[in-house]
């Protein structure tokens, strides 16, 4: 048999490795496939910002710590003679060693089935302590590593399961590789923990952790052989959990004895940084071993390192080989032990090869006793005897049967994997660093609620989906503006301001909310109302639809209350310089103010003045209806512990609240034009709430130069002319949308939207009854019309009844409302809880017993 035929180095791990970097290669956008539109949940809008929340429960977590010291225990006692009874003695004490597995001696695998022994098999080549009896004890039973395996692959087929779930959308088994892979930075911590002894520390860790990583990758196979992936989706789950990402970087590949991708990289591997950096779009293998081979070869030093660790591992393999048929009985065992001593103990090899006698010698021992032997035996044992006679210190690589340039050759492509792995790690960075390990003092809830309401990803040992469904009940969300009482209060000061607000304000709601608070944490028990934010003038709660309605009709009552207060508060004097500065003010913009303009600013001044009198004092009042918010818990050392509610129903119910005046405009033009007819001037709208669509002009800004160059000239024909298309443009526009077209919203009042009326209807059930209704306001009572004005047009209405016929609420339909940021299908339909101290009143006092008798 010639040497060449075999021992040249060729490991199956290293050649998976070049496999994959040239799989990847100019393709890297494959190995980064993860982006919101990939994932079933996420945060961040971007995909500089995504990231993607999961745990992993401490018994899974466990598993990996406990699986890695066992392992390390079991190699120190297999190995105890490698260091001091004393130092040994030591580890009698520690926990795994009491719950050790039986070790068996041997190189070969003592029990298992086929994907154990393979592993155990494959163990004996990746590391001279790594045994494959070790190997095998830890992967059966008893043994912490048969638990880390079926961890991995009960993860990985619950991956699959799910990504099949999601009809291929998201690589669910991909994802669980890159978590698990969050647990591996401290397995070399575990493993410090044990203090293991300081001459093989550095041996132990290492071959621990290539076991680790054997153990992890027998499970993605068996995972990925029931799964049954693509090869690509097989690639991305694999590079995950990787050679360098198992044990912590380059340093332990390097300098711990690993023969992980062939031979012990005894010579280094020169420039690896710069040549994955020279690539990040994908490493062509074939340059940069090629790159390498050269570096090699030209470096005397580096020369001799690398071909003395091929011949070494050539050796070393045939070594492997002859005890591995000594321990199936293939000659005798005094010369099986002394062959795997050699084999396990690179110390021992050394000093044979260093020795020329001794090497000798031994090499005419195992001619002569094989000649005693027939078949594989006398095979074996004659081509190590070959090996150890052709090897010399001055040609280590002879043998391996290599000459030195091949020698130089197979140590470049072992280091070129190295490489490899490298590069893998270095482009997983970005997808490593989107995954976001929780420990539940994020948000206000924990873990348990996040994982409940469908926005954590969960590994652990027990049966679930690793991501819920969202199943978080909807709740209602309300916001209180007081903007206009904020402006009237700064005539009292900034400290009388605050002490006003707080009082009259603040603390009255808060204790109207505490009166329906429902005991709840931020509405896990889905009842009940829970404060979100307060603002400087303007207050957030969420809480059930009923609750939140009733809280808002009691707001209103306490804000009619607050103007009556907040009128006898102001002095005179306060009021009068307050109406003097405002007048002051709007006089300056009506003299700078274009005539076409004055008209406007003149009912601004007006209504500002109106507010300052505390004439018509407003606030509105918004409940929108939604998924709960997700509070989230910040914790600063200098600002101590806040807390933010988010909660996309939460800005629509802020925006609900805006007064708009252009969404009052006609409103109001058509209520002067009916107090004049009349002669009525306290003529008042019914409403609080008013939705409008006005007319707006999209000008560009090519029309806009023009007009304004042709103002500038004193040409109006020309300026007429160039907005001439603009105008027709909106013109056309605002024909086809309509009457009904969505528009802003002006509320002063309380208004809700449509999902909140149908949430609340179905959640009072027995409580109330209700009545919709097309009503036309010529039919309603006299002293209605001659209080206020009605448009013409029906009015759509919901009337609420007790069971004992009393009217509860009513409810207008006020117009849809298209939120700016907030856009959906056509806008949004918005109700008004109509006023009880106004219209409602003079509703329940005329027509309540008609309206109950309609059907």
């Amino acid at each position: 048999m010639s040497l060449s035929a075999q021992g040249a180095g060729v490991s199956p791990i290293a050649q998976r490795r070049l496999e994959l970097a040239s799989q990847f290669h100019g393709r890297v956008s494959e190995l980064l496939r993860l982006g919101p539109g990939r994932l079933r949940f996420s945060l961040g809008v971007s995909l500089a910002e995504l990231r993607v929340p999961f745990h992993i429960t401490p018994e899974a977590a466990a598993l990996f710590s406990q699986s890695a010291r066992q392992l390390a225990v079991m190699l120190l006692s297999r190995h105890r003679d490698l260091v001091s009874t004393g130092e040994f003695d030591r580890f009698l004490l520690v926990e795994e060693y009491a719950t050790l597995p039986q070790l068996p001696p041997t190189l070969s695998p003592g029990a298992g089935g086929p994907d154990t022994r393979a592993a155990a098999d494959l163990a004996t080549l990746t590391h001279p302590l790594l045994t494959g009896g070790v190997m095998a004890a830890w992967l059966g039973p008893g043994g912490w590593g048969r638990s880390l395996v079926a961890l991995v692959i009960e993860l990985m087929r619950r991956a699959f399961t799910e990504m099949k779930e999601s009809r291929g959308r998201e690589e669910t088994p991909a994802l669980v590789a890159l978590m698990l892979s969050s647990l591996l930075p401290g397995m070399e911590g575990a493993l410090r923990s044990l203090d293991l002894p300081a001459p093989v520390q550095r041996q132990l860790v290492t071959a621990t952790a290539t076991g680790l990583y054997l153990a992890l990758r027998l499970g993605v196979e068996r995972a990925v052989r029931e799964g049954q992936p693509s090869p690509e989706l097989a690639a991305r789950i694999e590079s995950a959990l990787g050679p360098m990402a198992v044990l912590g970087g380059t340093r332990l590949l390097l300098t711990g004895g690993s023969t992980l991708y062939g031979c012990e990289l005894l010579a280094g591997v020169p420039d690896a940084e710069k040549l994955v950096a020279q690539h990040p779009g994908g490493l062509p293998v074939d340059t940069v071993r090629a790159t390498l081979e050269q570096a090699v070869s030209k470096d005397d030093v580096m020369a001799r390192r690398a071909e003395l660790a091929v011949g070494v591992s050539a050796l070393r393999e045939s070594l492997v080989r002859a005890v591995r048929l000594g321990e199936g009985g293939g000659f005798q065992g005094a010369l099986t032990e002394y062959l795997r001593a050699l084999a396990t103990r690179p110390a021992e090899l050394t000093a044979l090869l260093a020795e020329d006698k001794e090497r000798k010698h031994l090499t005419k021992e195992l001619r002569t006793y094989a000649e005693t032997l027939k078949g594989p035996s006398a095979e074996v044992l004659n081509d190590l005897a070959a090996r150890l006679k052709e090897y010399s210190p001055k040609e280590p690589a002879a043998a391996a049967g290599l000459a030195r340039a091949k020698a130089h050759a197979t140590y470049a492509r072992a280091a070129t994997a190295f490489v490899c792995d490298l590069w893998l790690e270095r482009s997983l960075f970005p997808l490593r660093r989107m995954m976001e390990a929780r420990t539940g003092e994020e948000v206000e809830g924990g873990l348990e609620a996040e994982y409940q309401a469908g926005r954590l990803y969960l590994l652990s040992t027990k049966q679930g989906p690793l991501l819920r469904s969202a199943v978080s009940a909807p709740v209602a969300h309300l916001f209180v503006d007081v903007k206009d009482f904020t402006r009237r209060t700064q005539l009292l000061g900034g400290a009388a301001m605050a002490d006003f607000l707080r009082r009259e304000f603040y603390l009255p709601i808060l204790e109207d909310a505490k009166a329906l608070h429902g005991g709840m944490s931020q509405l896990s028990d889905r009842g009940g109302v829970s404060v979100n934010n307060l603002l400087g003038d303007a207050l957030s709660l969420s809480g059930t639809v009923d609750r939140l309605v009733t809280l808002a009709v009691g707001i209103r009552r306490h804000l009619v209350s607050y103007e009556r207060r907040l009128a006898q508060t102001i002095s005179r004097e306060q009021v009068e310089a307050g109406l003097k500065a405002i007048e002051e003010e709007y006089e300056r913009k009506l003299q700078a103010a274009r005539p076409g303009v004055r008209a406007i600013i003149q009912r601004e001044k007006e209504a500002a003045l109106a507010r300052g009198r505390g004439e018509g004092l407003e606030a509105g009042v918004f409940v929108s209806y939604g998924p709960a918010p997700l509070v989230i818990t910040l914790e600063d050392d200098v600002f101590g512990l806040s807390k933010v509610a988010i909660a996309d129903r939460i800005n629509e119910s802020a925006r609900g609240t805006a007064r708009s005046g252009a969404a009052r405009a006609k409103a109001d033009a058509m209520l002067a034009q009916e107090r004049q007819r009349r002669g009525n001037p306290s003529l008042a709208h019914p409403w609080r709430v008013f939705v409008g669509a006005p007319l707006s002009v999209q000008v560009p800004y090519s029309a806009e130069a023009e007009a304004r160059a042709a103002l500038k000239a004193g040409d109006l024909e020309g300026a007429r002319r160039a907005l001439e298309q603009s105008l027709r443009d909106a013109l056309e526009d605002a024909a086809k949308q309509g009457e009904d077209a969505p528009g802003d919203i002006y509320n002063a009042g309380v208004a809700v939207s449509e999902e909140t009326l149908l949430a609340y209807q179905e959640t009072l059930g027995d409580q109330r009854f209700f009545r919709p209704l097309e009503v036309d306001p010529r039919t309603l009572h006299p002293e209605l019309h001659q209080r206020y004005f009605f448009p013409p047009g029906p009015m759509r209405l919901t009337v609420g009844f007790h069971p004992t016929g009393e009217l509860a609420e009513v409810f207008r339909f006020a117009g849809r409302v298209m939120f700016k940021g907030l856009e959906r299908k056509g806008g949004m339909e918005v109700w008004e809880l109509v006023d009880e101290h106004g219209v409602g009143r003079l509703f329940a006092r005329h027509h309540a017993s008609e309206w109950l008798r309609t059907r």
